[in-house]
Order: C-alpha cells, then structure tokens, then sequence
C-alpha cells in the first residue's frame, strides 16, 4: 500500500490519441495495438456531478502539481505509472493551466482486463470482480451492477470498493461503460464458492495506493532494462505468535522463491534503515507510516514500491499486522503472505489470474504463477543470466572455482535448533549463503565467513548449504543433523482432583491440569462422550471452564498435542444428578462492549462481549446476526464473539446464553455500518 491518494487506474484518451501512446501502464492497453481507434461511446453516470478524468502530466506529478489540481476541486482517486493521476472532478472542472500532455476520460473496452474474454468460453454468465472508485458509495455501486444487468453475488471476504458480479460479456461492458467503475477482472474459485478469503489493499506510492488496472512500477530496483539486482533485508521485528526461528526463514524463503526465477540476490543485514534493504516489521495499528492496522481480521500487510517510486528508507519495506494470528503452512500463512508482499516490494502490481501469487486475494501456495514470472521478468534479468548490477561493474567470471565449507557440526542435538557456520572462497563479488531442509528454508548470515541457525524436525534432517556469488555461479554442501527426543507427551488432569471419577453438583464443570511436551504444547483439546468439544485456555497449565454436563456419566477426554505432533490423553468420569427441583432460571446475561445497544461505525466488522451468570452455570454463548453469519461465543463467565463480519446498513446481532436445562436469555445490539 502507499502515500497520498489511492491509485485506481484508468486508461484514457484525448480526443485524437489513443491512450497507448501516452507514458501511462494499464494492462488492457497492453493487450491491444498502440495506434487502435478507440470507441469512446456515451458515458453514464450516477452522480451528475462528478465525473472521473485522467490526466497527464510531462512528468512524474509532483505534489505541487497534486496541489493544484485539488485547488480546483478534484480530488486525486488514483495514481497511474508513470505520469498519470485518476481524478474525479466537479461539473464544469478546467485543466488549462496545469502543464498537462493531455486529459480525457476512458472507454468501456479499456476497463476490462484482457483476461476477461477467457472466462465467458460458451457465451453464458460467469463470475468477475467489479471494481469502483474509491469516491463511489456502496449503495451507488450496487445500484449500477443492479442496472446493469449483472447478478451481485454477497461474499464479506470482499474489499472495500470491490463487488462480486456474475453476468454475461454484454451485462459486463454495460457495466464498464459507467463513470464510476475503474476495472472488471475475473473472480477466483474461492470468491465464487463463498471461502472465506482475505484481500490485499495494495502496494504503496509516496502518492497512493495501486489498484488492479496497473501491472508494474517503476523499473524495479535494477534501473531501466532487464538487469541483475542485488537487495539486503532486515528484521526490525517479528510476530510473537511464531517463534523467531519459525517467522524468520519463512520470510526469507519468500524471497528467495522470486530469485530462483530473475537474477536476483537477498543478502541478511543489520541496518534496518540501509538503502536497498527490505526492512520487515510487525507492528500493530499506528506504527509510524500513514497506514496504521485495523486488528485481527482485516488488513494483513501493506509493502512500499521501489525506490525511487518511494523514498529511501521505507522503500521496499514490508510490513504485517502484529494482532493477525500467523501460522507457518495454514491459515494465516505467513510464507504465502510474504511472498505475495515480496511481489509488491520488486515492484510489480496485482494479477488478474486467480492462479498467480500476485492476485489481490491471498491463497496458499508453494511457487509462482507464470504470470508472476511474467511480470517479474518485464523488470529484471532472468536468473542464471550475466547482466550486471547497478553501481557495479559486473566483473570477470570467476578466476577460482566458487566452494563453501562447513565448520565442525554436531551429528545429534537435543534443541530444536542448530547453530552452524563456514567460509565461501573463489567465485566472483559479494557471495549471498542459504540453508534449506525439507521442511523450511532461510539465508545465513555474513557472507564468506557466514553463520546460520537452522530449525530442525524430530530425527534425522539433511541440511543443505548454498552459495552464490554475484555472477549467478553457486556451489553447495550437505549434513545430516539428528534431533533426539527424549520426553514424551504427557497430559494430567489437576482439578477438580486427580482421581479418574467424580460427581458434579451442577450442570457444568470446570477442568485443569498441566501438559509437557521436549517440543512444546501446541494446544489442549476436550471432548465429553454425551456431546460438546473444544480448546482448553492455555498450554503448559491449561483450564477449560463450564463443560456442559448431561444427567448421568459424562466422560470427558483431555488430549495434549505436541508442536511435533505428540499426543496423550487423560480421561475423567463425571456423573451429573440433577436436583429434584427442576431449574427454571434463566441466565443473566450483560453486554460489555459496545457499551451501546445502537451502534454507527464505518468499520467491515465488530466483536461484541460481556458477562454471563446462572444460579446452576451457564452452558454455552452464542451469537447471529441479521446478515446471516452466526456462532458461539468463546467463554460463558466472560465471553466474546470475535470478528463478526458487518455489511453496509443495518446489521442486528443477537446473543443469547443457555444453562443445561435449556433457559434462555438474550440481548442484541444494531450495528449500522456507513458507506
């Protein structure tokens, strides 16, 4: 994501140039001849007064010349590689005076990606993404897809100013003959199905945020052409859910999935601030750019361009929500994020085939789409070749073979971990070394005298040690590193005793107890025979509160599950007598947070929590809304919905709270979400 304003492209044209002969980049441009005609039918619009333009300037606006053209009413709605502003002015707006090559306004045919034609094979509805105008209310978007023809498909995983639509190629170009629609694109499997999925906002600009319409910015890192280029990267912090040693060669690996396919070095750095450094950072809401996070479930990351595109220091730099909940190979994946970021970061836009990394919905994935080679190889040399890196003169091939070494290493260990280091000699400049095993991959540190530290896996894991100096020549070395185990996994049970029965004078029970593992707790799970399961609170020490009883024996099984995948059970009988009276009271049940019943936000979501009580215990907390999701609450005493997806207007969300006996109390909150 970027600086000032928010780069939705458009492709235009003056009355008598066709917008491929401006020094403006927009896909559907490079799909078809420079010197076409183009049809500029008439445009329809659903404020009369605004209308979005584009305008070019001789060179790269400067913000003087973003100044001036807001003096005059415009408000800047996206910026277009590399002269180029998307503008959405007043009636009766002029240009003259602002030192533009030319202004105009775009046609149906340019808004639609190149893509598209492939998805309507047999001539019937398909599914594609619409994408509006940052300055376009909702409710006017859905009033266009709705005029023109097209079917709006609900999905919540989509971003703020795009809409789901299925239709047939005429219902799309009607779409895309409207003022406020900047780009249709197609729609991947996953937002077709309803999967919940979770969208990228973009790369950043020094003057906005680049939308979908645009492939590339700038020259990359390596200069005009197709050259060699050699990048640092540093961590000014990593997220506290993953062990360093996890979130590091993650990341890393994200990096080096890019170098395998354009001539690309990534050499470890201290200097956060260096130039040429992809300086990553886990942060949470403010943290010192003009983007601050929203918290769990929404922006996951934004990455800065390229210099000059942006300034030095934040150039390239990446950066990821600290509050999301990243895991190493499911969801959140932070390899799959970072290597989609990575894309941003060398300077390439997002993709509109739903098999790249560079889609702007993340998905897990190994390796890079061919359009992502694509688009990576319009900027830089591919690997293996021999172009030379800027400020450097490229050098000879090597006088002496390029060999790497690794010092003593231990055959066995009993940490997770090994630390090793060696020495690179011969080959030619500055030599990058990396390490990967089966499970997981990063760089060392230094670089002819290196050191790295290596995660390992239970049992016997080959190490292999790469160099490559700056003429692409490599060189590699293996080990055979063994992590042994020695403590199994175990689970005992420490309340509400240590004997294997008891009997419960209420409808729910409380457990606890303590869990070990040589690898470490990953979670503690419960599950009772006469219904009901989930997650214990905690790991080491673990607490489940209020399990629900049923009168009679309830056997409850408490399993412990190693980060290696180590289990152990423990089990314990519960025999539930109800009293003789029934229970007719309901719970009491208090609504904390929001603190008002009649909410207004702009936001996408909102978790609610509170308390609950019972005279016996409260069995579950559970929650839906008038949209349609619903759910149970974590916890009874003190619960919490989590994220519950908002859509925009009113949004009812009701909560109730049950005790064994099936006595209700409930309480709701209106949520309306503005536009």
């Amino acid at each position: 994501m970027a600086g000032r304003g928010i780069v939705f492209c458009a492709v235009l044209l003056t009355c008598g140039a066709a917008f491929g002969q401006t020094g403006i980049r927009w896909k559907p441009w490079q799909a078809r001849a420079v010197g076409r005609a183009t049809e500029v039918g008439q445009v329809r619009r659903r404020n009369p007064l605004r209308r979005h333009i584009v305008v070019e300037f001789a060179a790269a606006p400067s913000d003087a010349d973003v100044a001036a053209v807001e003096a005059r009413g415009a408000v800047v709605a996206g910026v277009l590689p590399e002269r180029g502003l998307a503008l959405s002015v007043p009636r009766g707006f002029s240009a003259d005076g602002l030192n533009l090559v030319w202004t105009g306004t775009m046609s149906a045919a340019e808004k639609i990606s190149p893509s598209i034609g492939q998805t309507f094979s047999d001539g019937s509805d398909s599914y594609f993404v619409a994408e509006f105008y940052p300055d376009v209310a909702a409710a006017d978007a859905r009033a266009i897809a709705t005029e023109s023809g097209v079917r709006i498909v609900e999905n919540p995983s989509l971003v703020a100013n795009h809409l789901l639509v299925a239709g047939t190629p005429a219902q799309v170009s009607a779409l895309a003959a409207w003022d406020e629609v900047d780009y249709v694109f197609p729609a991947s499997e996953d937002l077709v199905n309803g999967t919940a999925v979770q969208g990228c906002a973009g790369a950043l600009t020094q003057q906005g945020t680049v939308y979908q319409g645009v492939p590339t910015i700038g020259d990359g890192w390596d200069g005009p052409g197709q050259n060699a280029a050699a990048l640092n990267y540093a961590f000014t912090s990593v997220t506290t859910k993953l062990a360093a040693a996890q979130a590091q060669p993650e990341i890393v690996r994200a990096f080096l999935e890019w170098a395998k396919y354009a001539a690309l070095t990534f050499t470890p750095s201290m200097n956060t601030a260096g130039p040429r450094t992809l300086n990553v950072l886990f942060a949470s809401k403010a943290h010192g750019d003009a983007y601050p996070f929203d918290g769990p479930g929404g922006v996951l990351a934004h990455t800065f361009y390229p210099y000059p595109t942006n300034a030095e220091p934040i150039a390239g730099d990446l950066h990821f929500d600290a509050d999301e909940n990243w895991h190493v190979g499911t969801d959140t994946d932070l390899f799959s994020v970072a290597l989609h970021e990575t894309g941003h970061a060398l300077g390439l836009g997002h993709s509109d085939n739903p098999a790249d990394v560079m889609y702007p919905y993340y998905k897990r994935l190994t390796t890079l789409g061919q359009g992502d080679i694509t688009a990576l190889l319009e900027l830089y040399a591919a690997a293996g070749q021999t172009s030379p890196t800027p400020g450097s003169s490229g050098g000879p091939p090597a006088s002496t073979p390029l060999a790497i070494s690794v010092q003593s290493a231990p055959a066995a260990v009993t940490s997770p971990v090994v630390n090793l280091s060696g020495t690179v000699t011969g080959g030619s400049g500055t030599v990058q070394v990396s390490w990967s095993t089966a499970a997981s991959s990063g760089a060392a540190q230094g670089s002819r005298n290196w050191t790295a530290t290596v995660p390992l896996n239970p049992g016997a894991n080959t190490i292999t040690i790469l160099a490559q100096d700056a003429q692409q020549n490599t060189a590699r070395t293996a080990l055979t590193v063994t992590l042994q185990t020695t403590v199994a996994t175990a689970i005992h049970i420490t309340q509400p005793g240590s004997g294997l029965t008891y009997n419960s004078p209420a409808a729910t029970i409380t457990v606890s107890g303590t869990a070990s593992d040589s690898s470490g707790i990953d979670h503690v799970a419960w599950a009772n025979s006469r219904g009901g399961s989930g997650t214990a609170a905690g790991t080491t020490n673990w607490t489940v509160a209020a399990i629900p009883l049923q009168p009679g024996q309830n056997a409850l099984t408490l399993t412990a599950y190693g980060r290696w995948g180590g289990t152990a059970n423990a089990a314990l009988s519960v025999t539930y007598t109800p009293p003789s009276t029934p229970d007719t009271t309901p719970p009491t049940l208090t609504i904390v947070s929001p603190s008002m019943n009649d909410v207004l936000t702009s936001a996408s979501s909102i978790a609610i929590s509170g308390t609950a009580s019972d005279n016996v215990g409260v069995a579950a907390v559970t929650w839906k809304s008038s949209t349609g999701p619903s759910g149970t609450a974590s916890g009874t005493t003190n619960w919490s919905t989590g994220t519950i997806p908002l859509y925009v207007g009113t949004n009812t969300i009701t909560v109730w709270a049950r005790d064994a006996a099936g006595n209700v109390a409930w309480r709701s909150v209106v949520v309306t979400r503005s536009k």
